[in-house]
């Protein structure tokens, strides 16, 4: 069995991506004070605490496992909280790889890392450029993108110049169980879930901008594409993970309150509003797709098992 190694192994997308290979490879995870509830029932994990932004502490544990395999999903990931904390999420995102890399070179120069950048990169995206390939510009919109971008280039100057066996990749946004409320579909579940439990008293749901449209992809799908170019994607190559489809927000909202018999009112909040965002970006997969990954989730199963997430955790 290869020994794998997860950065962030307890949040959303790590813990999806434990689940999937705890049956056939040794997993080892780092985390620092992380709820660990999300794998808890995961059995035969090694997990190690360490703060990535500590090379010392990076090294000791890179050297100690010696993995085949790295994925690096640790990081401040909420483009919302990137604007209250810039500094926070730049040093937290850029550093924490800059160190791992190192990290690797020193201690453990065979593994293979994918590092884990976003579909945000893009940032601003003129409808001609629609769906968005790899080589599309990259103008990034908000310090968690602005970071995102600062990774994958380091990714691929790490792998030209210092030979380091990194893959990128850019997923778009991924929904499903377990998805912190600091995204807009899972905001919108619990929400309803809040409403739902009497928790809310008023039965008001506040949005932000329902007109505009992305990407939208089971997490469960995106986890199957990081696997899947651990094995055969090239180093310092970039592929985008996406659906190759547009989903406005106000069908991901409609699809959510159609699951639930409340009659909930819903209400923008200027506070939810981004100052700047394009209307419409959706990702081209064909790199992906080329290598013989395809979504298997519908948009509707997805947001159900949101749903059920989080009523069950509003229950406490």
């Amino acid at each position: 069995m290869r020994k794998v190694l997860i950065t962030g192994i307890a949040g959303f997308a790590g813990s999806h991506l434990t689940e999937r290979l705890h049956k056939k490879a040794q997993v080892w995870g780092t985390y620092i004070d992380a709820n660990l509830s999300n794998i808890s029932a995961i059995p035969d994990l090694n997990l190690i605490k360490c703060e990535l932004l500590d090379y010392t502490s990076v090294l000791e544990a890179v050297s100690r496992i010696k993995p085949d395999c790295i994925f690096h999903l640790a990081a401040q990931s909420a483009p919302s909280l990137s604007y209250a904390n810039p500094e926070g999420t730049l040093k937290t995102n850029i550093f924490s790889t800059l160190n791992l890399f190192e990290a690797v070179l020193a201690g453990s120069p065979n593994s293979t890392i994918l590092n884990i950048g976003s579909g945000d990169e893009y940032g601003e995206v003129d409808s001609v450029q629609l769906p968005v390939k790899e080589s599309t510009e990259l103008k990034p919109l908000n310090p968690y993108a602005v970071s995102k971008v600062t990774t994958d280039l380091m990714s691929f100057q790490y792998s030209k110049t210092r030979n380091l066996k990194v893959v990128r990749c850019r997923p778009f946004n991924h929904i499903g169980p377990r998805q912190s409320d600091n995204f807009v579909a899972a905001s919108f579940a619990k929400q309803i879930a809040e409403i739902e439990a009497g928790i809310k008293q008023e039965k008001v749901l506040k949005v932000g901008n329902l007109e505009s449209s992305r990407d939208f992809i089971d997490v469960r799908d995106v986890v199957a594409a990081y696997e899947l170019l651990m094995d055969k994607g090239e180093y310092g190559e970039v592929y985008n993970i996406c659906s190759g489809r547009a989903i406005k927000i106000q069908e991901i909202l409609d699809t959510l309150l159609s699951f639930s018999k409340k009659n909930i009112e819903v209400i923008q909040d200027i506070e939810r509003l981004r100052s700047k965002e394009s209307p419409v970006v959706y990702g081209d997969a064909m790199k992906m797709q080329s290598l013989g990954w395809a979504p298997k989730y519908t948009l509707r199963e997805s947001l159900r098992e949101l749903l059920e997430y989080w009523r069950e955790r509003v229950k406490g």
